[in-house]
């Protein structure tokens, strides 16, 4: 004689456990028979003539559930043994944890009908349990019964009826089965001892997947250590970009959308017990998920990028093998180092981009390919801003593809490599360039310091330290400084000095005062002063007193608070008067350092002092790099090419 269980829980509650998509449901249903160490599930449906779906039938063979622990699994929620077991009789993993999926089910038909087939002292023992949706808070439970012609035959039965056509056909539809088959990808691996069938059509794991990685990273909770495990796999057949949280065994506790642009099908699957730490204690459901969590997945992601990055280029070696053939592709040898490898895999990448997202390009004659793969070389020696525009404006790559291809560049490290090779490179052959024009007879015949070299030093504050890269233009700052010039620097005159286009007598221009701002953020601001002499004074007790004098008189200023400001002064001469030499070397300071006070600093440096400390700082990365210059005629032309417009056009002659 059947009993009715009544849950003692809200209607509404369990209503919103009922609620899910057919993936879901069927999914929960499936990892019910897995929990349960089935090895064969049969998802079996039956459509009618104008093709609904009658009913639906999920059995497999697994140990089924005893009548005592249905009693208390169907009688509360959160009454499944798997709360207080980790893994079933055979040691598989459980999925579950508190018994709220069998309600999933809810989801696909209004009346739902299980059937336990399970061992006893007596045999094969057999009941059914009823749960409607139009009664949520109760369950009938029917009397067990001894089955004497199946002896060995355990396993369960769900039969859904009064079906919901829309989730139903979700849950049963051809083209969600990819969907299944990646989320159970990473438990087949580890438990490849089942079958999942749809109306005997087999869900496909071993073939589907195209190639697989991992590694291991380690956190930090407290006096804990947890490792985790990132697997990606590679599917034969696209897919939407998944990511998942799993145990240490590959069971799956939350699903996240993947969050990166690719054509490579790949989905994540990150294991560990930390996960299954945050799944018992229920944190795991969280919008937002612990920070060691977060950094994580932070992680996946970069590494999903660099799996892409690097399976691309592997993808494109037919292709640029064939470039090579007829003599089109743009690089020439062997790469001689680690920048220059970079750069070609970045560029194989986005010529197969190009090969196969752009209609038109087999459509070219080879002439015309050269000129597009060159035009994506040269791009590629400036920066990956500038091979956006070209993919851009002048290739019209697909939005898609573009987006994707910037993402592949920005989060890999190549194009962080490539853009501070660039920089690096640029950097060293101007100190080259000015070391020349500043030192060398035979250039600086030619060249004006105060009229060309002055104007460059404007835009390369970086000269003066690497905190200096970036600057602003303050009102403000200039009328302080102005107001200052005469009393302290005998001048009236000011920058305008080097705006001006001509200066007929270059002997007679004063001294140049360049200046920048530099944000400290909370701490406030720090003002970088320059004073640039002329070509024929040298530093001596003189010009120490003026800088000195100027630099107290600017840094009390009270438009600038003391404690939210800070300023370096700096004057720059070619030579320095031995006179003040001693000065320039006090101990416990830096070379040139000669005064200091609340809230700034003084240096006098010469010349070739400022350009051997900046090509110091960048000989450091070019030697990690192992980038090679090529001569001094390289930094004089890159000198040439950037400042046309301030350098003669015989300077060189």
């Amino acid at each position: 004689m059947s009993k009715t269980i009544d849950l003692g829980v809200e209607k509404d509650h369990i209503e919103s456990l009922t609620r899910a998509n057919g993936i879901t449901a069927i999914s929960e249903l499936i990892w019910n028979a897995l929990d349960a160490d089935s090895t064969l599930i049969n998802i079996d449906y039956k459509k009618n003539a104008v093709s609904f779906i009658d009913e639906i039938i999920i059995s497999d063979n697994g140990s089924g559930i005893t009548y005592e622990n249905a009693q208390e699994v169907f009688g509360r929620l959160g009454g499944s043994e798997k709360k207080i077991k980790n893994s079933s009789p055979n040691g598989r993993p459980y999925h579950g944890k508190e018994g709220k999926g069998r309600y999933k089910s809810l989801a696909l038909g209004d009346l739902v009908i299980f059937n336990s087939r399970y061992k006893s002292s007596k045999g094969i023992k057999e009941f059914t349990i009823t749960i409607d949706h139009n009664d949520l808070s109760k369950s009938e439970i029917g009397d067990p019964k001894l089955i004497k012609d199946n002896k060995d035959k355990t396993g369960f039965t769900v039969t859904i009826q009064n079906v919901n056509q829309e989730t139903c056909h979700q849950a049963i539809d051809q083209k969600n089965r990819k969907d299944l088959e990646q989320k159970f990808a990473s438990y087949w691996i580890n438990y490849p001892d089942f079958v999942i069938l749809f109306n005997g059509h087999k869900l496909e794991f071993e073939s589907l997947i195209k190639n697989s990685e991992e590694k291991e990273i380690t956190i930090q909770d407290g006096s804990l250590t947890y490792r985790f495990t990132i697997k990606i796999l590679e599917w034969n057949f696209d897919i939407k970009k998944k990511a998942y949280l799993c145990s240490v065994k590959g069971v799956p506790f939350r699903e996240l959308n993947l969050g990166i642009r690719s054509s490579i099908p790949i989905s994540i699957f990150i294991q560990s017990n930390y996960i299954e730490k945050l799944h018992k204690e229920n944190r795991i459901d969280l919008e937002n998920f612990d920070d060691a969590l977060q950094n994580v997945f932070g992680e996946s992601k970069k590494f999903a990028r660099d799996y892409v990055r690097r399976r691309l280029h592997q993808y494109s070696g037919e292709f640029i093998t064939e470039l090579k053939s007829k003599g089109i592709y743009p690089y020439k040898g062997e790469a001689e180092n680690v920048v220059e490898v970079s750069k070609r895999q970045v560029f194989d990448i986005v010529a197969l981009q190009i090969h196969e997202y752009l209609p038109t390009f087999d459509d070219q004659d080879d002439q015309n390919k050269k000129f597009t793969l060159t035009l994506i070389k040269e791009a590629l020696e400036q920066d990956s801003t500038a091979l956006q525009r070209i993919l851009s404006e002048v290739i019209e790559l697909p939005e898609e593809k573009r987006i994707e291809l910037a993402e592949i560049l920005e989060d890999s490290s190549l194009s962080n490599i490539i853009d501070t090779m660039t920089e690096i490179k640029n950097r060293l052959n101007l100190l080259n360039g000015l070391e020349q024009i500043i030192y060398s007879p035979d250039l600086n015949k030619n060249i004006k310091e105060r009229k060309h070299l002055h104007k460059i030093i404007v835009n390369e504050t970086w000269i003066f330290g690497d905190n200096y890269t970036y600057g602003v233009d303050d009102v403000t700052l200039k009328n302080v400084l102005k107001a200052y010039l005469k009393d302290s620097l005998q001048r009236e005159d000011f920058l305008e000095i080097v705006e001006q286009s001509e200066n007929k007598d270059l002997q007679t221009i004063p001294d140049v005062c360049l200046w920048q701002q530099y944000s400290m953020g909370n701490a406030g601001k720090e003002n970088l002063i320059i004073e640039l002499k002329k070509p024929t004074v040298d530093a001596g007790f003189t010009e120490k007193t003026q800088i000195e004098s100027y630099a107290t008189k600017v840094s009390n200023d009270p438009r600038f608070p003391k404690e939210k400001t800070k300023w370096k002064f700096i004057l720059v001469t070619k030579d320095i008067k031995k006179e003040i030499e001693p000065y320039l070397q006090q101990k416990n300071r830096k070379y040139g350092h000669v005064a200091e006070g609340d809230n700034f600093d003084v240096y006098i440096l010469p010349w070739g002092h400022i350009l051997n400390e900046a090509k110091l700082r960048h000989e450091f990365i070019k030697e990690k790099l192992n980038l090679n210059l090529q001569d001094n005629e390289e930094g004089l032309e890159y000198l040439q090419k950037k400042y046309k417009e301030y350098l003669p056009i015989d300077f060189k002659s």
